[in-house]
């Protein structure tokens, strides 16, 4: 099953909206729409222009420059430095069984990096051969951004019946309102084929002066489900006065649009985007037993030695401990900081706080931010590792006082990740 958090904190388009909007609308301002012709490509490496923001990404992303070369070869450069001419961003590499993916955007508008308005996507296709990769098909030009988006969003791996595919969350927020819409792609019969759009959060908070009667609604969207073509969306509904309520709803693509299928939506989703009248005569449908979300894990705990974003019963960390993380690239003032004791501690002498933040900060696909903190007797706090994965275990090996990690970045496959170890100062990858 796959899953991504959706939240507030998204893209932001100046578009005026206001409190009620119908969906129909939304998708015809900002969703991203699949084109009609989706047909084989020949996969040929065709001159590419990346973007400026795509060097950085090669040059700390090993995998994604091995599917960058794997798709444009020896006919990628980059754009020059003030040069206005259309380029391609790297917008995703997704991994699945047997395969990657890789989906790219140009922009459609000049001056534009290809993560800006009017964006055009394109789908690269890799099938393992061994040990290596071999692009197979290239879909280009499967969808386009509509400008008022503003971004092409999240985009996170999903998986349909026995088929794979891909999510986009991305959002707009004006006069102190946003709105949050969820696309899905399908991988099916050599075609992406989009099934449609759910809406997945709602927040009035920048619009109200009074706190009391700020609302916002945010969601945890799952694939995976035993029937194709539904998902599941976990809405989690504050109130100013830290009222919480949580709700499921199962959403079914129906000819290339969801229909409500069982569960609940909040009152304001459905006023919010002006859902039709089948959703909201659906609207408290009990989930059928297969359905229902899984039950979560005893409070406080994950495996043995195994510390995970997943873990519930956090708390915020010491003021140590925060002191420690605040200053890094990696963390995000707007998140809250939670996390707990990694018993057994990872030093001998020190004790060790696996830390992440609330709702993972809406990373998406599976990940969140993550540091590693070793607080020694004094109490002085210092921060030995810190990235966006999913898990961490503690593993035999020792690196002076610290045991080895096999941190794993995939929710999916947890035998899949890499081995740090402790340099003296921070974990390192080992081998680096």
């Amino acid at each position: 099953m796959t899953e991504t958090n959706c939240g507030k904190y998204r893209l932001i388009a100046l578009l005026p909206i206001t409190a009620g909007m119908a969906l129909s609308a939304m998708i015809g301002l900002w969703g991203v729409a699949a084109r009609g012709a989706s047909g084989d490509d020949h996969p040929s490496k065709a001159p590419a222009l990346l973007c400026e923001d795509v060097r950085d990404m090669l040059a700390n992303n090993t995998d994604m420059r091995m599917a960058e070369t794997l798709a444009f070869g020896e006919n990628a450069h980059f754009r020059a430095e003030g040069s206005s001419e259309k380029c391609i961003s790297l917008a995703a590499l997704m991994t699945f069984t047997g395969s990657r993916v890789l989906i790219t955007a140009i922009a459609t508008e000049p001056g534009e990096s290809g993560l800006d308005q009017g964006s055009s996507l394109s789908a690269y296709f890799f099938r393992e051969s061994g040990s290596a990769l071999r692009l197979v098909t290239v879909k280009r030009d499967f969808a386009e951004s509509n400008g008022a988006l503003g971004n092409v969003g999240d985009i996170n791996a999903a998986h349909f019946g026995a088929d794979d595919g891909m999510m986009v969350n991305g959002g707009i927020s004006q006069q102190g309102y946003s709105n949050d819409l969820t696309d899905f792609y399908v991988f099916r019969n050599g075609s992406v084929v989009s099934l449609g759009m759910v809406p997945t959060g709602w927040s009035n908070s920048g619009a109200e002066e009074d706190d009391s009667k700020a609302v916002t609604v945010t969601s945890r969207v799952e694939t995976g489900l035993p029937q194709p073509d539904r998902v599941r969306v976990t809405y989690t509904r504050s109130a100013g006065g830290g009222d919480e309520q949580t709700s499921v709803a199962i959403w079914r693509s129906q000819a290339g649009k969801f229909v409500l299928e069982a569960g609940s939506v909040p009152e304001e989703i459905i006023t919010g985007f002006e859902l039709a009248g089948n959703v909201i005569a659906k609207n408290g449908t009990p989930l059928p037993a297969t359905d229902a979300a899984p039950p979560p894990p005893a409070a406080g705990t994950g495996s043995p030695g195994v510390w995970s974003i997943d873990d519930i019963g956090m708390v915020p960390p010491s003021p140590d401990v925060t002191e420690a993380i605040k200053h890094d690239s990696n963390y995000p003032p707007i998140c809250k900081l939670i996390g707990r004791e990694m018993l057994p501690s990872l030093s001998a002498t020190s004790k060790t706080w696996f830390v992440t933040t609330s709702n993972r900060c809406d990373a998406g696909g599976g990940t969140g931010p993550v540091w590693i903190v070793s607080v020694a007797p004094t109490g002085k706090a210092h921060m030995v590792f810190s990235a966006f994965r999913h898990a961490v275990k503690a593993e035999s090996g020792l690196h002076g006082e610290f045991h080895d990690m096999f941190v794993n970045g995939d929710a999916r496959n947890p035998k899949s990740g890499e081995i740090y170890t402790f340099d003296g100062l921070a974990y390192r990858k080992s081998g680096s």
